[in-house]
């Protein structure tokens, strides 16, 4: 494993420079602004780049699919005898590749280093779920930074067994770069965090005001509240409840909570305190809304159920999966075949006007494998028991 780090002082991702975490401090320094060549070369040979070469598009093949530029960030508000955390982290791959985000509530409250911790060790922890190899990871915690790669001494017990664990995920890896940017960087785990623990707004320094939302008549901090364009507010935890349950019973578009308030909640209202699952859910829930019930047409499969454009699909299909069919489709999210017409999974082996012609209780996969088998090799189903008999005389006569 290689690793890595950096330190800044107000510059930004792209001007960085990274310097390589050894032991040895003469070599640590030999990797300054002004490094001298013989050593720039022997960098060269042990595969290091510099972070600006790995960030550009195209920087060969060091930063390919297997890697990830790690941005994270834990935050924690406190209150009288209470408090919240959560974390963020959003992991950037290579162009049209999805990016990874994580996003948490904490089940505890935590103060700020030790959240930026578990942000970074879930963001590890995700990252070698999905095969990545090669991490360079962004903080604005200088503690953060100083405690794993300066090694700076630990008093809390906490805290250093949370810097040995990050070290024992970062040696799976073969690269781990861990390097310092200003707030202004960290801004899309920053708002993914606050999404996770309900707050709408961080809270200015002292500020500890409360108000009371109408939904569950509890006083919550204001920067909880969530102030519709209707002029009406309640908190987020009950407006996540509240949206939630009219996605999930198909109640869309979502009206404002308040009674007789005739004002319907926008998408972009929802961004601010539903976590990305849920706001997706509601996107969807949106989209499939827009398309009169008679056009509306979903993947078959059990474990996709995706709506569909079939006009769409049948573009991708003649382009993608060779079918001659003009009913043949393909589902653009699980990939597999679709019959348009009869709305099933694609029957190969038959017309539609056939499987059309199959009993309901037949219509699966394995039955019309076996109706095929029937056509082919003279079997037949038994009306009484239902089961399949070979016909080994010429007569098609059966007793079971």
């Amino acid at each position: 494993m290689e690793i890595q780090s950096s330190s800044n002082e107000d510059i930004s991702v792209n001007e960085f420079r990274s310097v390589r975490l050894e032991e040895d401090e003469e070599e640590f320094r030999s990797c300054c602004e002004e490094e001298e060549e013989e050593e720039e070369e022997e960098e060269e040979e042990n595969g290091w780049r510099e972070p600006e070469e790995v960030g550009k598009e195209g920087a060969g093949n060091y930063f390919d699919e297997s890697s990830v530029k790690m941005f994270f960030k834990g935050i924690a508000m406190a209150e009288a005898g209470a408090g919240l955390s959560g974390i963020g982290v959003v992991m950037e791959r290579l162009p049209n590749v999805p990016i990874i985000q994580v996003q948490k509530k904490l089940d505890f409250y935590v103060e700020e280093p030790v959240a930026d911790y578990l942000a970074l060790m879930d963001g590890l922890l995700e990252a070698m779920q999905n095969k990545i190899l090669r991490v360079f990871a962004f903080t604005d915690s200088e503690i953060v930074y100083d405690q794993i790669v300066r090694e700076e001494k630990l008093e809390s017990p906490l805290l250093l067994a949370l810097r040995q664990r990050i070290l024992e995920h970062a040696a799976g890896l073969e690269t781990f770069v861990l390097q310092v940017v200003p707030k202004k960087d960290i801004e899309r785990p920053l708002q993914l965090a606050q999404v996770a623990m309900g707050v709408v707004s961080l809270p200015a320094q002292g500020d500890v005001t409360h108000e009371d939302c109408s939904i569950c008549c509890e006083q919550k901090p204001s920067q909880m509240m969530v102030r519709m364009k209707c002029s009406h507010k309640f908190c987020s935890h009950c407006m996540k409840t509240y949206v939630n349950g009219k996605v999930q019973s198909t109640q869309v578009p979502i009206r404002c909570p308040e009674v007789k308030c005739k004002y319907y909640v926008s998408a972009s209202e929802c961004r601010s305190f539903l976590p990305v699952m849920c706001f997706e859910s509601l996107e969807r829930a949106l989209a499939e809304a827009n398309v009169p019930s008679s056009e509306r047409m979903y993947c078959p499969y059990p474990n996709c159920s995706v709506l569909l454009d079939p006009r769409e699909c049948l573009l991708t299909s003649s382009s993608s999966s060779g079918q001659s069919d003009n009913n043949c489709i393909e589902c653009p999210v699980c990939q597999r075949l679709i019959c348009a017409d009869c709305e099933v999974p694609w029957h190969a082996s038959m017309s539609c006007e056939e499987y059309q012609n199959l009993p309901i209780e037949e219509r699966d996969a394995t039955d019309i494998t076996l109706h095929r088998l029937a056509q082919n090799n003279r079997w037949r189903r038994c009306q009484q028991c239902r089961r399949m008999i070979e016909l080994t005389q010429g007569c098609y006569h059966m007793t079971c």
